[in-house]
C-alpha cells in the first residue's frame, strides 16, 4: 500500500523538523494510543546514534504512557492538510478524550515500533526510548531520548 512517503536519512529535512510543531504518539501496555502536541523537541546524535529528544511535563497523560507504557514514541510533523489538529491535540487530555477520534487523525502501523505514525504528515520518526531524565532547573519537564529507528518524508516535500 502506497502511504505517500518514503524512508529517509534521519537528518534530512532538519530545518522542516525544527521549524514546526509536532504530534507525539505514545501507547499504553494494552495497545491504546494517545497523541499530544509537541513544541519542545530536538534532533541530533548521542554516542553516534540518531536521536530525538522530547520534553514532556510530568502532569501530562503522555508522560504516564512514556514512563509506564510502551517505551517507544513517534514524532510526526503535520502537513498543511492536518496542521489545524495541533490545536486540538494540545488543548485536550487523552485521559478523558480519544484525540484520534476527535481530530480524525489516521495512523500508519509502525515498521520498527509498536507505536504507529500519523498519516498525512510531512515527516515521521519511529523512536525507542533509550534514556530519560529531569530537565533540571530550566523547566518542570522530563526529557525522553528516543533512538530514531526509522524516518519518513512525504512525497510532497521530497
Amino acid at each position: 500500500m502506497d502511504e505517500g512517503r518514503k524512508e529517509i536519512d534521519p537528518y534530512e529535512y532538519i530545518d522542516h523538523f525544527m521549524s514546526r510543531a509536532a504530534h507525539v504518539v505514545s501507547m499504553d501496555n494494552n495497545g491504546q494510543i494517545n497523541v499530544m502536541a509537541l513544541l519542545w523537541k530536538t534532533i541530533g546524535e548521542l554516542w553516534m546514534i540518531p536521536m530525538i529528544t522530547i520534553a514532556v511535563a510530568p502532569s501530562r497523560y503522555t508522560f504516564e504512557l512514556l514512563t509506564e507504557g510502551v517505551r517507544e514514541f513517534t514524532v510526526n510533523i503535520p502537513s498543511k492538510k492536518i496542521a489545524d489538529t495541533i490545536n486540538i491535540t494540545g488543548s485536550l487530555s487523552g485521559r478523558s478524550v480519544d484525540k484520534f477520534k476527535e481530530t480524525g487523525l489516521e495512523t500508519i502501523k509502525g515498521k520498527r515500533t509498536k507505536v504507529p505514525t500519523i498519516k498525512d504528515c510531512s515527516l515521521a520518526y519511529e523512536c525507542k526510548i533509550v534514556h530519560s531524565c529531569q530537565s533540571g532547573n530550566m523547566a518542570s519537564h522530563h526529557l525522553f531520548f528516543g533512538q530514531i529507528l526509522t524516518a519518513y518524508a512525504s512525497n510532497a516535500i521530497i
